[in-house]
């Protein structure tokens, strides 16, 4: 627990109190730090909730108890002092307590937590707050309550994506990043949570039909997206309870009208929208995909004779972006302004400032809210992308190659060159490229080499073609002006035997996932915890896991909601 932020004092009362830690909260504490604390942990100790937090071990081999996630309701006031989050729970078995503590000046008071209501009082709806269900849990269905989940699988390598090994760290043989190991994890993964709509990103039409079959062995019914593409966003619905009245196939999002067959909220249509909005400095291409998808799913609501401020509308997926953008704004607030700007997105780099529309946007269903930040707080929502901590160290704000990177780039040419020479022979470029891409003719890295030897007048085919050092850095600077850091950090890695990750360092945390609805016509019932407690330990300790790995076969963590019909 050092250091610690909080000095709290007085009494916690009857039964002890806990304490709920945040994401960056490590292991190595003791008893005593916690009666530092003002914690009395006496043969009753103080029960020690996580949220979203490695499990600490030493406490529950000196007695204390852990419990395996923290339900902290929307109206949890958490305060963030150096990163670590923290909130204090008064008689968390018991009843809703305040609790008085010390704080640092910029912190008013410890927060207030409600006691979450119990499972079945959730699902049949009398409960006003939403709660978190643990990772990996079955999710909550019944005729009052639907479940979905918004996951990007990363690409099946069935029958393409033949470079998924590169996004694994440590792929060992080889063996995890093979189909038929991410398809049984997924499997399992989706059975298991039940959820009666599941909305995928990245499938593949070349296997698509294999890729999911165990969907529909399960009972789900499935549609994929038409447009032609190699990665497309695809529906599944459970049909013993819901039917499809219609599809709406936009740019990059996939638009069911969906009907429930039975129970008392039997013939209400559902309208679902599954997006995979564009990658990289695209912000105004992503505003306009969510703007015409919403548009046109309003006018096919219109069609099928639906109420616009009565209708359950549910928009998920992967938005390839996070903090204050203008699909949330359009989302959230109904309309985008001309001199609205984004913020908050260390991904998008030298995009501060930038002018998203010259017209006003806007959409007709009314004010959407974000399931996590409804549950887990505004800013507090778990990641979704747990990767190396590589951006930065390989790109400027500008989009410039850093001094490090440009080092460590000379240092791998210079590995290749085998011969001496300050350029790389033909038969040199052919074993680069082999040990990076294990097969001659494939990849960007190749094209790459192909088109940098013809605009110097050579053949690839030629036993003369060389290639330069300002070609094999021209090579890597535009793998990483499209945003294949992931790719580079592997040759890096095959090339140099080490990237620029530190694993200590822990991941970048990025949530790109989300999954908002219309509150006017739904209540949030609950959302999804993204990790167990052991695979937290994993990521924030030792070993220092990124995604994907061992246990989990994408670089993206599904995201997960139940809502009732209002």
């Amino acid at each position: 627990l050092k250091p610690f932020p909080f000095k709290f004092s007085g009494s916690l009362g009857s039964p002890p109190g806990a304490l709920v830690v945040g994401d960056r909260f490590m292991s190595g504490g003791s008893i005593s730090d916690l009666e530092m604390l003002g914690l009395s942990v006496g043969s009753a100790a103080a029960p020690l909730l996580l949220r979203r937090a490695p499990l600490l071990q030493p406490f529950a081999s000196q007695g204390a108890v852990a419990s395996r996630f923290a339900p902290v309701s929307a109206s949890t006031s958490v305060h963030s002092v150096s990163g670590t989050t923290a909130v204090l729970v008064a008689g968390a078995v018991a009843t809703t307590k305040t609790v008085k503590a010390a704080a640092p000046k910029n912190v008013a008071k410890v927060a207030k937590v409600a006691r979450p209501a119990s499972t079945s009082t959730l699902v049949d709806g009398a409960a006003d707050k939403p709660v978190c269900f643990p990772a990996a849990s079955s999710l909550p269905s019944s005729d009052e309550v639907f479940s979905c989940i918004s996951y990007n699988v990363l690409l099946p390598n069935n029958k393409d994506g033949w470079w998924i090994y590169k996004y694994y760290r440590d792929p060992g043989d080889g063996k995890m990043a093979e189909w038929s190991a991410r398809q049984a994890m997924m499997k399992d993964q989706l059975l298991k949570a039940g959820a009666d709509f599941v909305c995928l990103q990245e499938v593949s039409d070349l296997s698509w039909e294999e890729d999911f079959a165990f969907m529909e062995e399960a009972g789900y019914e499935r549609l994929m997206h038409e447009k032609k593409g190699r990665m497309r966003p695809a529906t599944f619905w459970r049909k013993d309870r819901w039917e499809m009245v219609s599809a709406l196939h936009r740019d990059r999002t996939l638009i069911l009208a969906l009907r429930r067959r039975s129970g008392p909220h039997a013939g209400t249509t559902l309208l679902l929208a599954n997006a995979h909005l564009s990658a990289g400095h695209n912000a105004d291409r992503r505003l306009r995909q969510t703007e015409e998808a919403l548009s046109q799913t309003a006018k096919e609501a219109k069609n099928l004779g639906l109420d616009l401020e009565k209708c359950p509308v549910v928009y998920c997926g992967d938005l390839n972006s996070q903090g204050s953008t203008a699909v949330r704004e359009l989302l959230v607030a109904g309309e985008v302004r001309p001199d609205f700007r984004e913020s908050g997105d260390p991904t998008e780099k030298g995009q501060n400032g930038v002018q998203i529309t010259s017209k006003i946007k806007r959409q007709t269903f009314g004010a959407f809210q974000d399931a996590a930040e409804l549950c887990f707080g505004t800013g507090s929502a778990p990641a979704t992308i747990l990767v190396a901590n590589i951006d930065s160290k390989m790109m400027c704000d500008d989009n410039t190659l850093t001094p490090a990177m440009l080092e460590t780039l000379r240092a791998a040419f210079k590995t290749c060159c085998k011969s001496g020479r300050d350029v790389m022979t033909r038969e040199e470029v052919v074993s680069f490229l082999l040990s990076v891409n294990k097969e001659l003719g494939r990849g960007s890295e190749y094209r790459s080499v192909v088109a940098a030897m013809a605009k110097r007048g050579q053949d690839f085919e030629s036993p003369d073609a060389t290639l330069t050092e300002e070609d094999f850095i021209a090579l890597y600077a535009q793998e990483l002006e499209e945003g294949k850091f992931w790719g580079v950090e592997h040759d890096l890695r095959v090339l140099c035997g080490q990237g620029m990750a530190l694993p200590s360092e822990g991941p970048t945390e990025l949530c790109f996932d989300h999954m908002f609805f219309t509150p006017a016509s739904l209540r949030l019932v609950g959302v999804q915890e993204t990790l167990t407690e052991e695979q937290r330990q994993r990521i924030w300790g030792p070993p220092f896991d990124v995604l994907p790995n061992a246990w989990h076969p994408s670089d993206h963590l599904p995201v997960a909601a139940a809502f009732a019909l209002r």
